[in-house]
């Protein structure tokens, strides 16, 4: 029994070449700030701006010391443990919430 368990457990550890569910968190975050911004600043018209918006992107990765491959990477194995991308999500969306009530 205590080796079934450890096997899973195993399972979920986060690999050294994925972000850091803390990394993703704050990622995300800053992510759908970003999104939101020109959400609003366009009207939903994405297209009107797809070039500073990829650039956006390219600086929050870069802020953060990672390539468009390592985030890929990174959202490929969360979306395979789907309960640990749920709680970073869940996360993000808490603390979006108490900066709302903030202001």
């Amino acid at each position: 029994m205590l080796a079934v368990c450890c096997i899973g457990c195993k399972g979920d550890q986060i690999p050294e070449d994925v972000m850091s569910e803390d990394v993703m968190a704050d990622f995300l975050q800053q992510a759908y700030l970003l999104e939101s911004f020109y959400a609003v600043e366009t009207n939903y018209q994405y297209d009107t701006l797809h070039p500073q918006i990829l650039a956006s992107y390219d600086s929050l990765l870069s802020s953060f010391g990672i390539t468009r491959d390592d985030f890929e990477h990174s959202v490929e194995w969360y979306t395979r443990h789907a309960e640990i991308y749920e709680r970073i999500h869940d996360t993000v969306l808490a603390r979006i919430d108490r900066q709302l009530e903030a202001e």
